[in-house]
């Protein structure tokens, strides 16, 4: 059994020797510009109503409450925590903008269809972010364009597109969501290669 645990430890050190003797891969000109792009990120907040009682969840940020409250909200609980969206704008790009999955702690189905999120456009310093799903007509929706710059944010409702008039809210509407929105630095660099000292 020792003799075991030995050979295994000697084929385990050799191969993690080799591979830290590996060269690393230069970064590809799609991975490169997705790491000169903000990160956006979003948090679905749902308002206290007759049917939808007050949840426990993640923490609602000062500054989003503070935003809650100018636009009349009193009871709110966050559904989701910070949830990335990433750009879908490099071509062949794939990704999974899932924001949410519609339902509420103890619910066995969904109150509402599954939530995606979207940045259809970046232009002249500025991001386009687009959370939409909401029910099964696609007919909400919540649509912002902020600076592109990290520390943006916004708390936009999630409105009917029926309830917008001219881009705007119609101020009788109640929203059915709320989404706060944070416009965050580009990812971090990796270290690509080693120096001659280790």
């Amino acid at each position: 059994m020792r003799c075991r645990s030995l050979a295994l430890l000697l084929v385990l050190y050799t191969l993690t020797t080799f591979a830290a003797e590996l060269p690393t891969q230069n970064p590809t000109p799609a991975s490169i510009a997705r790491q000169r792009f903000n990160q956006v990120f979003v948090k679905v907040i749902m308002p206290v109503t007759a049917r939808i009682p007050k949840q426990d969840g993640p923490v609602v940020e000062s500054w989003v409450a503070e935003q809650l409250k100018k636009q009349g909200e009193s009871e709110y609980f966050a559904v989701t925590d910070w949830v990335p969206v990433c750009d879908g704008l490099l071509e062949d790009d794939e990704v999974d903008n899932r924001v949410w999955r519609g339902g509420l702690v103890g619910k066995n189905s969904g109150l509402f269809c599954p939530v995606d999120g979207d940045l259809p456009e970046r232009k002249d310093g500025r991001v386009l972010v687009l959370v939409g799903g909401w029910d099964p007509g696609g007919g909400h929706a919540m649509k912002v364009t902020l600076v592109d710059e990290p520390g943006t944010r916004a708390v936009e409702p999630v409105l009917s597109y029926s309830a917008r008039k001219e881009g705007k809210p119609i101020p009788s509407e109640k929203p059915l969501a709320f989404v706060a929105v944070l416009i965050g630095p580009p990812p971090r660099q990796r270290v690509t290669s080693r120096s001659n000292n280790e």
